[in-house]
């Protein structure tokens, strides 16, 4: 899900952050059950609450008490949610708190809210025991200075141009009959890649209703009755965007006729994440397509618990402690978070 600048028990107090004053009418804290659609009518003055609503709705992950609030006097004036993500490492499964919808009503803004806001988040992703913290920002910066580094990943950009007729057909996905499939091609193809997101199948159901964010195109390719590739897209940030693919070993020809059908007539191109299936470009290519690589320093990540992450790594805690180690963690040629798990 966007950033923009826009728990337990949290007491009234004046916070002074980043040179901000914080007034002491406003109450940091999490939310009830009974107040998302207070935090629905917030968000809604950013990007239409609807958009907001699928996640509440339908991802799986969505608790409570990990929806921090600023509230003035009853009044709901900034926000932020933290997302629960197992992400594979190394060969490893690691708790990540994705960090998303950080926004703050526009009367409010520059008195250090979301500073503080930020920094409750991080305090309760210790205590819920989470390994990592991600989030996605412009604001590069403006996280820096909490803990949050900014690393390169590379994304994928498909000029504009339609690709030689494919040879494989396409169908469109069905969850009642493709679900078992989509999923088993999901483990092969991605659960071995560092980043990669671990789904059961309520958060794949859950990931189906927001993922498009509200329109999306799935499509597989069969053979011999069995789905040997798929891919998803969507327009995401103003780009027609593939927000996740896969496929069977032998089945990458297929996966690159799809990723051709759902770009035929974007313009200005399509977003994509090749990496790391460096063969899928030249299949690209041999379709008649152009693709460039565009390096993305957008993801950011800080480390939450280094004794508990070294414990899940088996290696020394002074080694996740070490300059340079999230680099290490997340290689950018072998590392994929797929647009698909944003949040």
């Amino acid at each position: 899900m966007p950033i923009s600048q826009g728990g337990r028990g949290w007491c009234r107090a004046v916070f002074v952050v980043n040179s901000f004053s914080v007034s002491a009418a406003l109450t940091i804290r999490t939310i009830a059950a009974h107040e998302r659609d207070a935090v629905l009518d917030l968000l809604n003055g950013w990007l239409d609450r609807s958009f907001f609503a699928r996640y509440f709705d339908h991802d799986p992950t969505f608790r409570d008490d990990l929806c921090f609030v600023a509230d003035d006097g009853g009044r709901l004036v900034s926000t932020l949610q933290v997302f629960r993500k197992q992400v594979r490492v190394d060969g490893a499964i690691v708790a990540v708190g994705g960090v998303g919808n950080v926004y703050t009503d526009p009367g409010y803004r520059d008195g250090g809210v979301a500073s503080q806001l930020l920094t409750h988040a991080i305090a309760a992703m210790q205590e819920h025991e989470f390994d990592l913290s991600l989030l996605f920002a412009s604001r590069i910066d403006f996280y820096g200075r909490l803990g949050w580094q900014s690393h390169l990943r590379y994304l994928s950009f498909i000029e504009a141009g339609d690709p030689a007729p494919p040879v494989s057909a396409s169908e469109s996905f069905d969850a009642g009959r493709d679900l078992n499939d989509v999923m088993a091609l999901y483990n092969s193809h991605s659960g071995s890649i560092a980043g990669a997101t671990v789904r059961d199948r309520a958060y794949w159901r859950g990931q189906l209703q927001y993922a498009g964010n509200p329109d999306e195109r799935f499509v597989v390719a069969r053979r011999d009755g069995r789905v040997i590739a798929y891919a998803r897209s969507a327009m995401l940030y103003d780009f027609p965007t593939i927000l996740e693919h896969g496929c069977a070993p032998a089945g990458e020809s297929a996966l690159a006729d799809l990723l051709g059908e759902l770009h035929r007539g974007a313009v200005p191109g399509t977003l994509a994440q090749l990496v790391p299936s460096q063969n899928l470009e030249a299949l690209l290519r041999d379709r008649g397509l152009a693709v460039r690589s565009v390096e993305d320093r957008s993801w950011m990540w800080r480390l939450l618990d280094p004794a508990k992450l070294a414990a899940t790594l088996r290696i020394p805690t002074a080694a996740v402690q070490a300059p340079g180690f999230l680099e290490d963690l997340f290689p950018p040629l072998q590392t994929r978070y797929w647009l698909s798990d944003r949040f």
